[in-house]
């Protein structure tokens, strides 16, 4: 059994895909055709995901963990709501024969990026629409009534609140994708989600030969597609950068209007640059660096 450990948005379906799509080694089951062949099951959707192919093994629970998995390949995803990787690495039936890869951030700023697929691949994906919940579910009673008393739900919640609670939550919160590198046993392959997005050919052939699974197909002509279809988060990311330094250069830049994801990390990387921004009541966030400038003070 082929076990690849991922944080939701690190390409785990994507992995999966292309070790059943480009080699003669499993069979896609039966229980997961419906009316689909092997030559076609959807593959990349127009927000770059893989979510028109269903997982053999995909598990989202601690409890889940604990049964016999009997899966050609298997994507666990951690954390899940009720337990830590460690927790998972626990009860996870491992076998001695099992081939293990872990997909993980190895930084803050690769958190963001999968911050962002999350966002536009899980919360308002192509076929995944899961809204900001996926992000707000760990927000308790106590970061609610923070920010008014009356407040019961986090969608009570204004866009400036919420933004500005993103911008301190997540640091912490990503903490798990970080630390997991450290967590695996030494018989892990270990895969950062950025090798993943900006080496796709070189990572793939390696996670291919880890796997002891000769590759067959025109295995390049899907990975340049895919990786086609990647840019457009990292060209978000990368103007998240230009934001916050023309902001502070206070040189004139503007953009079209972030969604509030990608405003509350502008927020969190000012922050971490000294800055932080009078936000009481700013529900939409600036589209140029003269505005957002007049609107920062420092820490």
């Amino acid at each position: 059994m082929i076990s690849i450990f991922f944080v939701a948005g690190m390409f785990g379906s994507s992995i999966e895909y292309m070790l059943r799509m480009y080699s003669n080694n499993f069979l896609y089951p039966v229980h997961l055709r419906r009316n689909h062949t092997k030559t076609s099951i959807t593959g990349i959707q127009s927000d770059g995901s893989m979510h028109g192919f269903r997982k053999e093994s995909h598990i989202g629970s601690l409890s889940a963990y604990e049964q016999d998995i009997d899966a050609e390949i298997s994507t666990p995803t951690y954390p899940t709501p009720d337990g830590t990787l460690l927790k998972i690495l626990k009860v996870y039936p491992l076998k001695p024969s099992s081939v293990n890869v872990l997909l993980y951030a190895d930084s803050l700023r690769a958190a963001e990026i999968n911050i962002l697929f999350q966002y536009h691949k899980i919360a308002v994906g192509a076929v995944m629409k899961q809204g900001l919940g996926i992000f707000s579910n760990a927000m308790n009673k106590n970061d609610i009534v923070t920010w008014n008393s009356k407040y019961t739900h986090w969608s009570q919640m204004q866009p400036w609140e919420w933004r500005e609670w993103m911008s301190l939550f997540y640091p912490k919160w990503v903490q798990e994708w970080i630390n997991s590198q450290h967590e695996v046993p030494d018989n892990f392959l270990k895969i950062s989600n950025t090798e993943m997005l900006f080496r796709p050919k070189d990572t793939i052939t390696c996670i291919f030969d880890f796997c002891n699974v000769p590759i067959t197909g025109d295995l390049d002509l899907f990975v340049n597609e895919w990786a086609v279809k990647q840019q457009y988060v990292i060209d978000e990311f990368n103007l998240l950068d230009d934001i916050c330094n023309n902001t502070i250069k206070n040189i004139a830049f503007s953009w079209e209007q972030l969604h509030i994801v990608a405003s509350a990390i502008v927020q969190q990387r000012l922050r971490s640059l000294g800055y932080e921004i009078r936000c009481d009541g700013l529900n939409t966030f600036p589209t140029d660096s003269t505005t957002l400038y007049n609107l920062l003070e420092r820490c």
